[in-house]
């Protein structure tokens, strides 16, 4: 069972609100650029929580490889974002 079954906004709509975040963000960039963006823009809690997943070393070269990260770090075993 998935973190996502059975609640209203799950990762597909956290990925797509994220790649609309990142969508002017210059790439390469790593999660401290990503987090300060979110944070920045006030984008809600859960994704700011779904980010920490990403590795603190890497550079990302483009949206698509941030949300592949988050996507695979999402299996189960991982707690729910903020407000689920």
């Amino acid at each position: 069972m998935s973190i996502d079954e059975g609640i209203d906004v799950g990762l597909d709509t956290d990925l797509t609100a994220l790649r609309a975040a990142l969508a002017r963000h210059p790439f390469p960039t790593g999660l401290d650029d990503i987090l300060a963006l979110l944070v920045a823009r006030h984008e809600p809690s859960r994704l700011l929580w779904r980010a920490a997943a990403l590795s603190r070393s890497r550079r990302y070269q483009s949206a698509d490889e941030v949300c592949e990260e988050i996507a695979l770090a999402a299996g189960p075993g991982m707690p729910p974002p903020p407000g689920r």
